[in-house]
């Protein structure tokens, strides 16, 4: 059985960087659009028999323990900040209304947690004759590749254990440390002072003489290091079991078409790509 795990944030900002100019009788529409395109690319992929969508929390609890993780430094003008709030309800209308209208029921979000949080904890729980693709971009995931094959959408690839251990000579649970000692750009996450990734897999591989400098400061920067793993390793403590609440979706073919005329997204009303949906979500 192939199940197809969707980082839905993911797929949303995506979409908005790139068909999120479009509109339809007044209405925003390019994120809904994006994000039913690259659903369907990796469907197209994976032919999987299930699919399971999962959504960010407004609220985070890693913010309660560092207050500036994921800080953004950039001020918004009014225009971008008008712009990103016609985009989040957009998000909104995909995860709340429109995915159980078309009877796509596995839909997941939990407060205070993130999308990576509900991932991890459903890949490290999964049935042993179950075979889990993640769609994401967010290279945090990779620490759960003992677990499941991530697709990235951006590059074009799928990402598996053998080909991550190839490349970083590492073990994927060995990416929280790489984390915990580098840090995270995208989260705010500070990492030891001038070390980036590669010189902390050089670290966790004992490529690093133990009398240079910089092996001596990370071996110093143990409290850092310490305090990053509550913030980088998955799932966050009290993640909930998303395992038990699975349940079987009903996809609508006539529900699809009816939101595809509502919001003028007539590219998937064509024949051909009619046939490529239903194949992909009628089980």
């Amino acid at each position: 059985m192939k199940t197809l795990l969707i980082d839905s944030n993911y797929l949303c900002y995506k979409a908005k960087l790139t068909t999120g100019f479009l509109e339809f009788n007044g209405m925003q529409t390019g994120i809904m659009f994006g994000f039913f395109n690259q659903l369907i690319k990796a469907a197209k992929k994976i032919e999987p028999d299930n699919v399971v969508f999962f959504w960010d929390s407004k609220q985070n609890k890693r913010k309660e323990i560092y207050p500036d993780y994921k800080k953004r430094n950039k001020d918004q003008t009014e225009e971008e900040k008008k712009e990103w709030e016609a985009a989040f309800q957009q998000f909104n209308q995909i995860s709340q209304s429109i995915l159980p209208q078309l009877g796509l029921y596995n839909n997941f979000h939990q407060k205070g947690y993130e999308s990576d949080d509900l991932i991890a904890q459903y890949t490290m729980n999964k049935s042993k004759k179950e075979e889990i693709y993640v769609a994401t971009s967010d290279d945090d995931m990779l620490q759960l590749l003992e677990y499941c094959s991530i697709l990235n959408l951006g590059k074009d690839i799928t990402m598996t254990k053998t080909k991550f251990i190839e490349e970083y000579e590492l073990h994927p649970e060995q990416w929280a440390s790489v984390k915990k000692i580098a840090g995270c750009n995208s989260d705010n996450v500070p990492g030891v002072s001038g070390v980036g990734e590669k010189t902390a897999i050089k670290y966790l591989k004992g490529d690093l003489k133990k009398t240079s400098k910089i092996y001596q400061r990370i071996k110093e920067s143990s409290d850092l290091i310490k305090f990053n793993e509550q913030l980088v390793v998955l799932p966050f403590e009290g993640t909930m079991d998303v395992q038990s609440q699975i349940t079987n979706n009903e996809f609508s073919m006539r529900e699809f078409l009816r939101f595809c005329r509502e919001y003028g997204l007539n590219s998937f009303r064509k024949d051909e790509k009619k046939d490529e949906v239903r194949k992909l979500f009628e089980k």
